[in-house]
């Protein structure tokens, strides 16, 4: 409530009418007060809500402060922001719900999103999505986010279902119709010849072989190609380039690439399966990062290698860079400055009557010096830069300066022009110029292409009227190759400045030996050396599996194709190992491994150590448990790796920390329903902080809390020692 309270005398003839105006006067202020204060103490309320992020309550206040004020455009823009930053609020909470498998809790908080902002297109996605998943979490079938359309229910190329697995053994001479048939009838497959297939006899002899290598092997013989026409039905087709388009089995897929971030790349890659596959139904689309391929199943398949070996996150280096400026100074005074004084007195009467009684000279008195002074400054950039492998990072230190270009306009005639007409200027980036272009090798080496340059204004001078800076500059510029965490010390900018003087009694001081006695003489000298120290670290390495190394076979150069080893792990129906080899037992078992740390990280770094898995089958969910001394490390987080998110899906982890044992318990898992993987590579990353320097052994094994995954997949654990170093560089 406002008062206002008016003190006044009133002179004159018109009081009344003073008394009246004062009256009015005071009324209109007290009413603009009331109505410049509508809303602001909900505004108040509001900001202190959003000071904690309570975003929904601030919402509610400055909603109200708002409709106390529609035509307050402070008031709305605030409720615009909050409206915003409430519901993505909610929409992180769901995220972190769903990712710990709580669909229904992350349901709520999608759903208070979309309420609380409906423009978020975000939080309408994510409960359609969340909802899908409960629907196929009850019904038990594979998450589906909405309808299923006409393409969901296409099938895949047909797959070979022989009713026996039985290894074939045969020895024949015969026609080879009769030698396809006759393979056909042992595992129970029908064989059907193309039109224009013609006969011819052959022998052969067939050993423990399994149906596919059988039909190769006669395909061989005859130069044919058979394809699956339905899970027991083939068809037989002459070997030749027109057949092949008009009867091989095409496939189309779409790839969509992670890792390539540039047209050019991806260009790349296309021109990768062009040139080896000679795919020529491959196009990319640049919009979506996507490459769609249609040809052979196995081209296709071997396409699909050659996107994953290449589509690599690429390394990443971060390059601690010390310039230092090591000036050194050193100034000398030696000798013995005799000093004599001469005077004289004059009398009263004339001069000419001046004679020697009237003149003293002082001798001897002598100043001895001996003054050696020596200093050293050091003035030290330290930046730190982060780049990716083969990307150029750039750091600039200092200032921008001015430099006038292109013409000057001279005065005419003594008129007055300005030296600025018709005169641009170009900015100079002056200070430390640091660009550093980082190539990671497979054995953990790190080229460097370094350019460093050191400017400073150290003059100007005047060009037609306008001051022009003098740049001096320093500048360095080569490749060098080091390990990580080598230190590497680039030097040779150096200047010298030496400078002499002499003071003392003239021609004595010229002499030799003897020049010390009769002058004081000064020596001034002046180093100035620049150094730049560089060290990397490989904070990202490129992620290399035995996958990407394996050797395949594909074929012939006129016909390309992918030999499985598929049925040969297969049972038959009898129960017993397949018919490639019978005798033996199945392969080992899962396991995990640490790769072995190629550098030794430094007291206060952040860094990553990958935990690899091999042999794995139907992984759906992994529970291990993290020993270490946790006075020498400290686990930051743990991040899903590729492994358990192929196909797209998200991989929840959940971490069960205990600081003060050294001991963590992490699980990763798929989405319920969305099937296991097989194979291997990266299972997770973990972020280890280096506390202080020491040794410890990590160890990294499986935990036995009854999750039937581990149960199932009984996993082999991994070790590894870490040591951190002492801190450099301070």
């Amino acid at each position: 409530m406002s008062r206002l309270i008016i003190r006044f005398r009133l002179h004159g003839i018109l009081p009344r009418a003073f008394l009246c105006i004062s009256l009015l006067l005071a009324v209109g202020v007290a009413v603009s007060t009331a109505y410049a204060a509508k809303g602001e103490d909900e505004y108040k309320a509001g900001q202190e809500a959003e000071s904690r992020q309570d975003y929904d309550g601030a919402l509610s206040q400055y909603e109200k402060a708002l409709e106390a004020d529609p035509a307050n455009v402070q008031f709305i823009v605030a409720v615009q922001r909050v409206r915003f930053q409430a519901g993505q609020l909610h929409v992180e909470r769901g995220h972190k719900l769903r990712a710990q498998g709580n669909l229904q809790e992350a349901l709520t908080e999608y759903e208070m999103a979309a309420a609380t902002d409906p423009s978020n297109p975000a939080a309408r996605q994510e409960v359609g999505r969340t909802r899908a998943l409960i629907e196929a979490q009850q019904q038990a079938a594979p998450p589906s986010e909405e309808a299923i359309p006409p393409v969901e229910e296409a099938l895949g190329p047909p797959q070979l279902e022989p009713l026996s697995r039985e290894p074939i053994n045969l020895r024949v001479t015969n026609d080879a119709k009769v030698v396809f048939t006759t393979i056909g009838r042992l595992a129970g497959v029908n064989v059907l010849f193309d039109p224009d297939y013609t006969a011819q006899r052959v022998t052969v002899e067939l050993n423990n072989v399994t149906l596919e290598e059988a039909l190769d092997q006669v395909a061989l013989l005859t130069k044919t190609f058979w394809k699956a026409l339905t899970r027991n039905t083939i068809l037989v087709i002459p070997d030749t380039a027109v057949k092949r388009r008009e009867q091989e089995q095409q496939v189309i897929k779409t790839f969509y690439l992670s890792n390539t971030i540039t047209p050019q790349e991806l260009t790349e890659v296309v021109t990768a399966i062009r040139t080896l596959l000679e795919t020529r139904r491959i196009q990319q689309i640049n919009s979506m990062n996507a490459i769609i391929i249609r040809d052979t199943p196995d081209k296709v398949t071997l396409a699909e290698k050659i996107i994953r070996d290449v589509d690599k996150a690429k390394p990443e280096v971060v390059v601690d860079a010390a310039v230092m400026e090591v000036r050194r100074d050193k100034a000398q005074q030696l000798g013995l400055a005799p000093n004599i004084q001469v005077s004289a007195s004059w009398p009263q009467s004339k001069i000419g009557e001046v004679s020697t009684n009237n003149i003293s000279i002082t001798l001897p008195s002598a100043q001895l010096n001996a003054l050696l002074s020596d200093s050293h400054t050091r003035i030290l950039q330290r930046p730190e830069i982060r780049a990716s492998d083969g990307q150029k990072a750039t750091l600039r230190i200092g200032d921008r300066i001015p430099i006038a270009t292109g013409s000057f306009q001279p005065g005419i005639g003594g008129a007055v022009v300005s030296p600025l007409v018709q005169t641009q200027f170009q900015y100079t980036d002056v200070g430390v110029n640091l660009d550093i272009t980082p190539k990671v090798h497979e054995n953990s080496e790190i080229t460097l292409k370094v350019r460093v340059e050191i400017s400073a204004v150290t003059q100007q001078v005047d060009i037609g009227g306008i001051k022009q800076p003098i740049i001096g500059q320093r500048v360095i510029e080569h490749d060098i190759r080091l390990r990580e965490g080598e230190i590497n010390i680039l030097g040779g900018i150096f200047q010298q400045q030496k400078v002499e003087t002499v003071s003392g009694i003239p021609g004595l001081s010229q002499i030799p030996l003897l020049r010390y006695l009769f002058s004081n003489v000064s020596d001034n000298i002046a180093e100035d050396e620049i150094l730049i120290v560089l060290q990397p670290h490989v904070v990202r390495r490129l992620d290399i599996t035995a996958l990407n190394r394996t050797t395949l076979d594909v074929g012939t150069e006129n016909a390309v194709r992918l030999r499985t080893g598929q049925h040969a792990s297969e049972e038959s129906p009898s129960g017993q190992p397949g018919p490639s080899n019978p005798a033996q037992s199945p392969g080992p078992g899962p396991r995990l491994r640490l790769p072995t740390p190629t550098s030794l990280p430094q007291a206060g770094e952040t860094f990553e150590l990958p935990l690899e898995v091999e042999n794995a089958r139907e992984m759906s969910s992994a529970a291990l448990e993290i020993a270490y001394d946790s006075r020498v490390l400290r686990l930051v987080r743990v991040a899903s790796g590729s492994f358990l998110g192929q196909g797209n899906q998200p991989v929840a982890v959940v971490e069960r920390a205990e600081e003060t044992s050294g001991k963590t318990s992490v699980t990763l898992s798929r989405p319920p329903n969305s099937g296991g993987v097989s194979g291997g590579g990266t299972l997770a990353v973990f972020i280890f902080q280096a506390n202080q320097p020491g040794t410890t052994p990590l160890q990294i094994t499986p935990a036995r809390d009854g999750n039937p995954s581990n149960q199932r997949l009984p996993l082999e654990g991994a070790q590894a020692t870490i040591t951190v170093r002492e801190k450099s560089l301070n």
